[in-house]
């Protein structure tokens, strides 16, 4: 499965394909991105799907087993022939950091090869600056690898971040001082956490690498092609295209915040006008309610009452019209919708959702399928966590 590469990315691929050794990597990744795909299998089995000869899927295998990137199960006997061994990604192969950085709170998992979240560290705060998250890591990353051994520790093989673009622009959101919102201007997290940590550093779109965590992590294997909407402070999402995330040159593609849902001439005339839990904010405050029950993690978002059905009927429409828009473009079989905000919350989008595009105009498309995403909260982070360990064992 992908990590949405930028053309940057693809180019510098291509380019050591052309190598031997590039051959023999590209060779590497596919024999690992099919045994986590549908491993536990069979050497003869890797080779069968990746069309590789037999001699060179057993040669693969043996060096990456011998690497701690696979291991061999027990025997499987009572066929003709001989026993065969399949062989599983070995969890303990590799582990990367990953962080999501959100509008009031900073979330960070360690991951493994296998994709497990093994520890999690959440930081809030009123608004995000550069000081605030480069504080958080420098307390957290510690902590949350103290359970690794020091050979495992030596796996660590990146840091993942999903931040949004533009922070800068959060100014009248969060209510946050111009001059320290401005510091994200020009910020580099390379070089803000050079001091903290040797790792590698990833950065990407939050929402989109929340994209790519449901492509890995979530219930929808049967899905090669989908529509991906995250509602967070904003609106935000990904596009997936044979099992592929497509991020575009400026990797801004299938952002689906700002598809439009209204007339051009409307102000508030985009998704992100309409489905973001900012909005749920801004209306409990004309209605003279709290917003601490939207705001706090853990939070069910308890009784809320009309103002909170009144922000789902209207999250409902604007994701029912972006997906018409989407599937008029690009013909998707479904749309996956996930965000900040409890299941039962998201259940009840994703019913009213279905009633408005089941009762749209389907002349000239195919009214897609909503499903309900699996992460939740978490996707952003475990998809940054997930990133360093795709870009370099995985095929892109």
């Amino acid at each position: 499965m992908p990590n949405g590469p930028t053309a940057t990315d693809g180019a510098a691929w291509l380019a050591d394909a052309a190598t031997p050794q590039g051959v023999r990597d590209h060779n590497e990744r596919l024999v690992l991105s099919t045994v986590r795909d549908f491993g536990p299998l069979a050497s003869s089995d890797v080779a069968r799907r990746t069309a590789l000869s037999a001699q060179t899927a057993s040669v693969i295998t043996r060096a990456l087993e011998a690497e701690g990137l696979l291991h061999r199960g027990e025997p499987v006997r009572g066929r003709v022939g001989k026993p065969s061994t399949p062989l599983a990604i070995s969890p303990d192969g590799a582990f990367a950091l990953g962080l999501r950085v959100g509008r009031r709170m900073a979330d960070l998992v360690l991951i493994n090869l296998g994709g497990d979240v093994l520890g999690t560290r959440s930081e809030e705060y009123a608004y995000p600056t550069p000081a605030r998250i480069t504080d958080f890591l420098g307390r957290a990353i510690a902590p949350i690898c103290a359970g690794l051994t020091p050979a495992q520790s030596a796996r660590i093989v990146g840091l993942g971040i999903g931040s949004p673009f533009e922070l800068w622009n959060w100014l009248d959101l969060v209510g946050a001082p111009k001059e320290e919102m401005l510091a994200w201007k020009g910020f580099s997290y390379a070089a803000a956490l050079a001091p903290i940590t040797p790792l590698p550093v990833h950065v990407g779109n939050d929402a989109t690498l929340a994209c790519f965590g449901e492509l890995v992590f979530g219930a929808h294997s049967d899905l090669a092609n989908f529509g991906y909407f995250y509602i967070g402070a904003f609106a935000g999402g990904g596009l997936v295209l044979n099992r592929r995330i497509v991020s575009g040159p400026s990797g801004n593609a299938g952002a689906m915040g700002p598809i439009m849902v209204r007339g051009p001439r409307d102000p508030a005339n985009q998704l992100l006008h309409h489905a973001s839990i900012s909005v749920l904010e801004a209306m409990l405050a004309e209605a003279g309610q709290p917003a601490a029950p939207v705001r706090m993690a853990d939070s069910d978002w308890g009784d809320i009452g009309p103002v909170l059905d009144a922000w789902i009927d209207r999250t409902a429409e604007a994701l029912a019209t972006a997906s018409l828009s989407l599937v008029a473009i690009i013909d998707m079989p479904a749309v996956v919708i996930d965000g900040r905000f409890p299941e039962h919350i998201r259940a009840r989008i994703v019913e009213r959702t279905t009633e408005r595009l089941d009762a749209a105009d389907p002349s000239g498309i195919a009214i897609p399928e909503v499903r309900a995403g699996g992460l939740g909260t978490r996707a952003g982070a475990m998809g940054a966590g997930y990133r360093p360990i795709q870009e370099r064992y995985f095929e892109v």
